[in-house]
């Protein structure tokens, strides 16, 4: 089959195949495994007033950019996500129940809803809006 290799030459490739096969597995079954208990939550969050005085056809509400969102569980931050320069932010979590609170530059902020609860393998859109307190 092989003409002028010796059997020990001809054996390298199908052991090395055989350990690359192994390799794969494990990392799929390692990913696999990872994905099957996480959730993802994306979307984007608003500061709402944006304004003093919101007028009719005119947006009262604005992106919020690098607004830290902070997902505790049994009273532990589990997972942190800043918001883009769009308001726009992801992350992956464990499935439960989370308390949401948000802090921006000037300082920490109310934000709704202040709870969420995920399911395994749910990819989830989710808008937060952020009380500025103008009034």
């Amino acid at each position: 089959m092989f003409q002028g290799y010796t059997p020990g030459v001809v054996a390298r490739p199908r052991v090395w195949g055989g350990v690359l096969a192994v390799c794969v597995l494990a990392a799929v079954s390692g990913t696999a495994a990872g994905s099957t208990r996480s959730a993802v939550l994306h979307g984007t969050v608003l500061l709402a007033p944006a304004t003093p005085v919101c007028m009719p056809r005119v947006p009262c509400m604005k992106p919020a950019a690098g607004v830290v969102l902070a997902f505790t569980r049994a009273g532990f931050v589990r997972a942190r996500a800043t918001t883009a320069s769009d308001g726009s932010y992801r992350v992956t979590l464990a499935p439960g129940t989370y308390a949401v609170k948000a802090t921006r530059p000037g300082g920490v902020t109310r934000v709704k809803p202040a709870t969420l609860t995920l399911a395994p393998k749910q990819v989830r859109r989710l808008t937060f809006y952020l009380d500025t307190g103008i009034r």
